[in-house]
């Protein structure tokens, strides 16, 4: 039997959406309805909980998409917590997280809450490190390697640990591919600040700048542009910016809380 609820939560404009059984076309309509009601009533993020889900099918997929056209123009997230192995073996299948860029994905639900509840100033910080490296392709391992490093006695789960390295070796690809200067000399400098509540890293260039636009298409079959989109959905909050000086620092926060093992 297939059924869902909606519930509020204290966590401000966010909702979650628990969903069992089947995710069908006999269900999907009263779903879209209903979430529908619930993003004009004032749900700018939904979290979809698919820990009781069975069963997906290309019709539950279509329900992602409009949901995502829903969401993005207010810079609405979607996130789906608890997927089992059959539910993110569809949505790899359907190459879904490469093109819904308010798509997330969340070990359980009370991660997602808390990494859609981060507030704009993070608590206290603990400690930060100053890095540097070459922009050169050789480097991005090492760096990614040694950021890891750096971020694995805060307890981070493993799960989280490989969404950051991925997160950031995009970051990096980018500075070196797109904002470096072909002169042989540039650099990439990286940031990386442990809070109480928060990791962020920042990666900063010296090219001529990026807004964070993805250069593709949303094509499936693209050559690349998916590392802005994998940057937004494996991590909580991503920021551009365009410093005085030229270049691009884009900044990259994963929440502590639900992530910790």
């Amino acid at each position: 039997m297939s059924s869902f609820e909606l519930e509020k939560p204290d966590s401000p404009r966010s909702c979650v959406v628990r969903l069992s059984g089947d995710i069908d076309m006999a269900m999907v309509p009263e779903l879209r309805r209903d979430l529908g009601n619930a993003i004009e009533g004032g749900c700018a993020h939904l979290v979809l909980d698919l820990s009781d889900v069975i069963y997906a099918d290309s019709s539950a997929l279509g329900l992602l998409v409009w949901l995502d056209h829903q969401l993005r123009p207010s810079g609405g997230r979607m996130v789906l917590a608890s997927a089992n192995r059959d539910s993110t073996r569809i949505l790899e299948l359907s190459g879904l997280v490469t093109v819904a860029s308010s798509l997330a994905m969340s070990p359980n639900v009370e991660s997602a809450l808390e990494g859609l509840g981060l507030s704009s100033e993070p608590a206290e910080e603990l400690w930060h490190r100053e890095l540097e490296m070459k922009a050169s392709v050789d480097q991005l391992g090492a760096m990614r390697e040694e950021v890891c490093q750096l971020i694995q006695p805060l307890g981070f789960a493993e799960s989280a640990v490989f969404d950051i390295r991925v997160a950031l070796g995009e970051a990096l690809a980018n500075a070196v591919r797109h904002g470096s200067p072909a002169d042989g000399q540039a650099s990439v400098n990286v940031r990386v600040i442990a809070y109480v509540d928060r990791v962020v890293l920042e990666i900063a260039d010296f090219g001529t700048g990026f807004d964070g636009t993805p250069s593709q298409p949303r094509d499936l079959y693209a050559p690349g542009g998916r590392g802005v989109t994998f940057m937004r959905a494996l991590m909580d909050r991503v920021e551009f910016e365009k410093p005085v000086g030229g270049g691009t620092l884009v900044r990259l926060a994963k929440h502590r809380g639900g992530g910790q093992g």
